[in-house]
């Protein structure tokens, strides 16, 4: 499956010609997918009841409120808790478990330091990014607008930023280089968690041990996202090989590197699907109980099988998941399907297992997909029927921050959620 978001949201059309609200963003990608005509009149609706233009009113907290309240609507099942279109007040610990910056310095040239398979995956992000606001796509996602629009422009209270590797598509230098990335570290100390990442044994295990520790001692990684497709003739490799794999965690554990991701699920531009799938994390959650294993992005499409690995195994304690672009990508558009994403991931991996994340600056500002997790619940014909928890505010909580907060040694950060502050909406 490829993953392409204008085939998800064919009608997308920005509101403005400038920069938008979160709020207009989110209500503009319900619009644009599969239910947008049946939402629009309803927009419409309450846009002259509020006495106000639907450009205005789909710019504002309560144009995006009435676009969850449509959903409902057209669905008949209850996918959002929105009673009335007001936003709601920031108290929640949001820690933002998938972030990135996604440019370097000397850029991406076809043909100088980037391959035609490279390219497939930066114009990807290039043309998402602009979807979504960001008027020069990946050129917009540097350094300041991770500040402007992650830490300033949301309620996120802590971001972890995560790297690109794949340098055999990029002039044999990292998508995004580690010492570039760093910037972010360097520029909120206190808000942000660096990742390292950009290794593939498939480079030679002796490397990539080798990197790995100057990680570890130079930039002071706090863990490490992995991707097990990689851009190597090898095409990838799997956590659970012996030979390949096994040296890596346990230089972990000599470094003391206890949190380990990958992207599982997407399994976008060049990279091969085989290699999204989770079956790698059967042996190593076994074998290595010490070290916690995080499914970025949830293994979507896959997440069932991904879920069914604690489902049947309910003794593990260091298999996790997040929700990165997963949830951003179903719940404007299909509703139904995130909350089976959603109900499957809390049901089987459990409550204490499941964490929040954006994947921006890919998708812009990220306040649009907090707002409607907050009002977002599974419907009860599905939790009757499935047996999914029931999205309580207290399992919200432990999704939006506390699962992190456990994972991360952030507990003190949770217990002093800061009062609400003001939003920079505007790169």
């Amino acid at each position: 499956m490829e993953f392409n978001v204008f085939e998800y949201f064919k009608d997308y059309k920005r509101g403005t010609s400038g920069p938008m609200t979160p709020q207009e963003q989110g209500t503009a990608l319900f619009l644009g997918g599969h239910l947008g005509e049946r939402i629009s009149p309803h927009i419409d609706a309450c846009a002259a009841k509020a006495g106000m233009s639907r450009r205005g009113f789909i710019g504002s907290a309560s144009g995006f409120a009435a676009a969850m309240l449509a959903v409902n609507k057209v669905t008949g099942m209850k996918f959002f808790d929105v009673s009335e279109a007001e936003a709601v007040t920031a108290t929640d610990f949001i820690v933002d478990q998938h972030t990135h910056i996604c440019i370097r310095k000397d850029g991406y040239i076809p043909g100088v330091n980037t391959t035609e398979k490279g390219m497939w995956f930066v114009n990807l992000l290039d043309d998402l990014g602009k979807a979504m606001g960001l008027e020069n796509g990946t050129k917009d996602m540097t350094v300041e607008n991770f500040g402007k629009l992650i830490l300033d422009g949301s309620d996120t209270r802590v971001a972890i930023f995560n790297p690109f590797g794949f340098r055999e598509d990029y002039g044999g230098k990292d998508m995004v280089p580690i010492e570039e990335q760093a910037e972010v570290k360097q520029r909120w100390p206190d808000r942000t968690l660096m990742l390292g990442g950009g290794l593939t044994p498939n480079q030679g295990v002796g490397v990539t041990l080798d990197r790995l520790q100057m990680f570890v001692e130079d930039y002071k990684i706090s863990g490490l996202k992995l991707y097990t497709f990689d851009s190597t003739p090898a095409r990838g490799w799997w956590f659970d090989d012996q030979k390949l794999a096994y040296p890596i965690w346990e230089k972990c554990r000599k470094l003391g590197i206890k949190n380990i991701g990958c992207h599982k699920g997407i399994p976008f531009g060049q990279f091969m699907a085989r290699y999204a799938h989770a079956e790698d994390f059967d042996a190593v959650c076994d074998d290595f109980l010490d070290l916690n294993f995080i499914a970025f992005h949830s293994g979507w499409p896959y997440q069932s099988e991904l879920a069914a690995m604690k489902g049947f195994k309910p003794q593990r304690k260091n298999m996790y998941s997040e929700l990165g672009s997963t949830f951003a990508a179903t719940v404007t558009n299909r509703p139904l399907e995130c909350a089976h994403i959603l109900g499957t991931l809390l049901r089987d991996l459990g409550t204490d297992y499941v964490m929040w994340g954006t994947d921006s600056a890919l998708w812009g500002n990220p306040q649009w997909q907090i707002d409607a997790f907050r009002k977002f619940r599974i419907p009860d014909q599905l939790v009757e029927g499935h047996g999914y928890p029931q999205l309580t505010d207290e399992v919200k909580a432990k999704v939006f921050g506390l699962n992190a907060a456990r994972l991360w040694n952030l507990k003190s950060m949770a217990e002093a959620v800061p009062e609400e502050k003001p939003r920079i909406v505007a790169v």
